[in-house]
């Protein structure tokens, strides 16, 4: 296996958990009546915006060469350090623990 794609592995494992925890925060607003919904709304709106940047990120990984993919390294990290966050911050809402 390459360096790349074990990088690429290294990503998808990192970022599913990410998505799986955006679905859920999004099926449970649905099912909720909220007084601060638009708050909520919005942030996942963010966490929507931030996931197509990261998604761009790992198809432009996807395509590169062997040897030319390691210039997005450190913006698939930092996006992806950046939707863990907002994630974080979204579920803490969601739940009440700020």
């Amino acid at each position: 296996m390459s360096v790349k794609d074990a990088y690429e592995e290294r990503v998808h494992a990192r970022i599913e958990p990410l998505y799986e925890s955006m679905e859920h925060h999004e099926a449970h607003l649905e099912s909720t009546e909220s007084t601060s919904m638009e708050s909520h709304l919005e942030a996942l709106r963010q966490l929507k915006k931030k996931r197509h940047h990261v998604d761009g990120l790992v198809k432009e990984l996807k395509e590169a060469s062997e040897h030319g993919w390691q210039h997005i390294r450190d913006g698939i990290d930092t996006a992806i350090e950046e939707l863990k966050h907002a994630v974080d911050a979204a579920r803490a809402k969601l739940h009440g623990e700020k």
